[in-house]
């Protein structure tokens, strides 16, 4: 295989390919089929950007050789623990040598090219937590980067959520991190100069039709299609990763056609309805069906919210620091003047990304 081309940035990686996507919804599926394809890797995910970022400032003035070698040297170790599979983590020293700037784009750069290069790819997927986060700086970064944004009814997350042994907490908490991820990613699809760089992918789409769904994936990051990528389950590196973490065992398994709307049956009534209730918008938006949430439920959780709210009024007029009364109505009339105009909105809201059906 001849040299790799360069990013025309400057930066060592042409055309990252980089997945958005909420916990539980499919992404390393996707991941396990587009590293199947012979010009792409993908790693297992590191979650480089949300971990390795906050460091950084730790290290002083990074134009320094001293510090930015300490930086290599600590992403060199970062990878050997967090990386699964075959890929051979990249050396603090190569890291050194390879990177082209000294920044936290820079040594994203230089780690996953260098991981390239040793699995002899000329293109890479990047999964990583709360991508959407550095989208805008990606795609400053990388002009002919592509975003794929995969995305599966929250419901249907909400419950794997529910039933995996590494994520905590409750509906609630649940719904809102859906629905936060989301908007971010919605609001990234929103913006003209990002539009044309992201695909929604539907996981229900790829499940059910997983040969024409890869196909227009592949289109989009110009790849050609492979039989290879739908027979992931297959590969050796795939049945290692999918035997160490329980949540990866499916992975060893062809494509599940069926694996969808489990949440109709198994999560509950109060469960779906707090979760129609927070995430309605971008559920609709995604072109998910919406029941109408019961009387029962809003009046409940409204009772629920009132107490906390209450409680919290409580300990605040303990400590002498209530808010003053005229301060009380100037909020509560901004808080029903930006409702009406979401309620509006909402009453002629559209499906603006549904499934390809």
């Amino acid at each position: 295989m001849g040299a790799m081309p360069m990013s025309d940035s400057g930066l060592l990686i042409d055309r990252p390919i980089v997945l958005l996507a909420s916990e539980r919804s499919g992404g390393n599926l996707l991941r396990a089929v587009l590293g199947s394809h012979s010009q792409i890797v993908a790693p297992s995910p590191v979650h480089f950007l949300t971990n390795i970022d906050p460091l950084l400032p730790l290290y002083g003035d990074l134009s320094e050789d001293e510090s930015f070698r300490e930086a290599c040297n600590d992403v060199s170790r970062f990878f050997q623990h967090q990386i699964a599979g075959h890929a051979e983590p990249p050396e603090g020293a190569a890291l050194f040598e390879c990177a082209r700037e000294r920044s936290l784009l820079g040594l994203l750069d230089a780690a996953f090219r260098l991981i390239m290069q040793a699995e002899g790819a000329t293109r890479v997927l990047l999964k990583e937590n709360e991508a959407f986060r550095y989208a805008h700086r990606l795609a400053n970064r990388y002009p002919d980067i592509r975003f794929v944004y995969l995305v599966r009814d929250g419901r249907d997350a909400a419950l794997s959520w529910i039933k995996s042994p590494n994520h905590f907490g409750g509906i609630s908490h649940i719904s809102r991190t859906w629905r936060d991820e989301q908007r971010a990613c919605l609001s990234l699809l929103c913006d003209p100069t990002l539009a044309d760089k992201i695909q929604v992918v539907h996981y229900e789409d790829l499940v059910s039709n997983p040969r024409e769904t890869v196909e227009s994936l592949c289109e989009f990051i110009d790849v050609g299609f492979e039989e290879s990528m739908l027979e992931f389950h297959g590969r050796d590196e795939i049945r290692e990763q999918s035997a160490g973490v329980r949540n990866w065992e499916n992975l060893s398994k062809p494509i599940m056609g069926q694996n969808f709307n489990k949440h109709q049956k198994e999560l509950g009534w109060w469960r779906a309805q707090t979760f129609n209730q927070i995430a309605h918008r971008e559920l609709a938006a995604l072109g998910y069906d919406v029941p109408k949430v019961s009387a029962i439920h809003r009046v409940g959780s409204q009772a629920l919210d009132a107490s906390r709210e209450g409680f919290g009024l409580a300990l605040k007029a303990a400590r002498g620091r209530l808010p003053k009364p005229a301060e009380v109505l100037i909020r509560g009339k901004r808080r029903r003047n930006f409702g009406r105009i979401a309620s509006e909105l909402e009453a002629r809201q559209r499906p603006r990304w549904p499934r390809q059906r």
